[in-house]
């Protein structure tokens, strides 16, 4: 597994845990939710995350692109970042119904599903808008 399908599994376990805790516990969790939101997104412009150097001790292998500009790995952090902090922050402010909570959960499954499949809906846009291909080190 590459660094990045780790993220990816980490940021979608984190997120479904936090919907299903907010379910049972509370909507203070929404703000876990948030928070991982939040993190991708910031991830995808410093290409720095907490959860990285974990990963990197690990000894979990890294993905270079070979051309300038932003890579797939951080097209995808920015769309799913964006999206789950669209689809949360909203109901925490209580602007919103919480069944928006549902498309941040597929959100969640799909980062999910994404680190052992290699494919989900964002890295199809993400490679549609012009990120650039990462690989292997």
């Amino acid at each position: 597994m590459t660094l990045n399908a780790a993220l990816r599994l980490m940021a979608g376990s984190v997120v479904t845990l936090s919907l299903v805790l907010s379910h049972f516990f509370g909507p203070a969790w929404l703000w876990l939710t948030a928070f991982v939101g939040l993190n991708l997104l910031q991830s995808a412009f410093t290409r720095w995350c907490p959860a990285v150097t974990i990963f990197r001790v690990l000894g979990l292998k890294d993905e270079v692109c070979d051309r300038h500009g932003m890579n797939i790995n951080q097209g995808v952090h920015i769309i799913a970042g964006m999206l789950i902090l669209v689809t949360t922050v909203p109901v925490i402010l209580g602007y919103w119904p919480q069944t928006l909570l549902i498309a941040t959960l597929i959100i969640g499954v799909s980062l999910m599903q994404s680190a052992f499949t290699g494919w989900c809906p964002a890295i199809q846009v993400a490679r549609m808008l012009g990120f650039k291909p990462t690989r292997s080190v």
